[in-house]
């Protein structure tokens, strides 16, 4: 049992020692069940049309990595096409995981704290394809879901953008390219990430503050376990970019995948929760402060002892006598509370 300072069960301090000792890095410990009064309907590509793909063998778990490119429609009972839409981006350092594997507890959940159904896309991941191609494939992803609606066609009443980790950074990058390129009759009402991803040079100081040390502490990331975070993570975001002098390679900080160095004006109302002790926290603190500066909404929490997508952990990491993640669970309704709060702005 884990004891806090005062001798009481320290629920917080369970969960990151699970996370510790898990093979997987936290993977196992991640929610597994779907939240109530909720449906979820894949929605293969031949119906979207978005880009059907398979997975290189090394990457092949099982049939479904040989058919990718399946969205999925995350429907909370009493909502329909007339409800507005969330667009969710999944994590996963865009070489891992689809809206399908690990993703549907999560998903659920912010859809149904919202109260709007949610369409979460597969996009295309490396090392089968580098950037552009996720971005590519989230602009036709908002396309699709301006007109279309859990029921079929219909044009969306409003479109929120989410994300977490990697997915959440791709979600403010969409927000950017949709700002100067827009698409007609459709705008990006708002957005709410859980520790986006927005800066691929790994540049802030919360890769080295925030790096695990032996023992842990309440500012310690439980699941970048690196002695240099920073330099750990450069051969996935190289498979994404190409290394450095190769042709056609990008740079780490290209506003087009790394939000936190494009212009940050007129982005739509922005909701971030970031916890305290996650390597990434940098690329949440420095996209804040660079897009109010530029003048854009940004509504900003960090989450003392929490790791990095702690809102998927709301069932309390697992295994028997599990309590929940209260911390988790509220980040989840202030979440909702965010988009409801939008959605009735925008039609009172």
């Amino acid at each position: 049992m884990a004891a806090g300072e005062d001798g009481a069960f320290d629920n917080v301090a369970k969960c990151v020692a699970k996370i510790v000792a898990s093979p997987t890095y936290g993977q196992e410990e991640l929610d597994q069940t779907i939240a109530p009064s909720v449906k979820i309907t894949s929605v293969p590509p031949e119906v979207t049309g978005f880009p059907a793909w398979s997975r290189q063998d090394d990457y092949v778990e099982s049939d479904a990595d040989r058919d990718r490119g399946h969205a999925d429609w995350v429907v909370p009972e009493g909502t329909d096409n007339d409800t507005p839409r969330i667009l969710y981006c999944h994590g996963g350092g865009y070489e891992y995981y689809s809206p399908q594997d690990v993703y549907r507890p999560a998903t659920s959940r912010l859809a149904a704290a919202a109260g709007m159904p949610l369409l979460a896309f597969d996009y295309r991941l490396v090392p089968e394809y580098k950037h552009p191609a996720q971005l590519e494939d989230a602009v036709q992803a908002f396309r699709w879901i301006a007109a279309n609606g859990p029921q079929g066609p219909g044009k969306a009443r409003a479109i929120f953008l989410a994300g977490d980790s990697a997915g959440g950074g791709l979600a403010l990058a969409l927000a950017v390219r949709l700002r100067d390129e827009p698409v007609e009759g459709a705008v990006v009402a708002g957005i709410t990430v859980v520790s986006p991803e927005t800066d691929l040079s790994c540049s802030g100081e919360s890769y080295t503050t925030r790096r695990w040390i032996e023992g842990g502490g309440p500012t310690c990331d439980p699941m970048f376990r690196d002695e240099d975070p920073a330099e750990a993570s450069m051969d996935q975001i190289y498979r994404l970019l190409g290394k450095p002098g190769e042709n056609g390679a990008f740079r780490t900080d290209h506003p087009s995948i790394s939000p936190l160095h494009a212009e940050l004006h007129r982005l739509p109302p922005t909701q971030i929760h970031v916890g305290d002790a996650e390597v990434m926290l940098s690329d949440s603190v420095d996209f804040e402060r660079r897009a109010r500066a530029a003048g854009s909404p940004v509504s900003f929490t960090v989450w003392p002892r929490m790791w990095h997508t702690f809102t998927q952990f709301t069932e309390g990491c697992g295994g028997e006598n599990a309590r929940p993640l209260e911390e988790a669970l509220a980040a989840l309704r202030q979440q909702g509370d965010f988009l409801r709060g939008l959605a009735a702005s925008l039609h009172p």
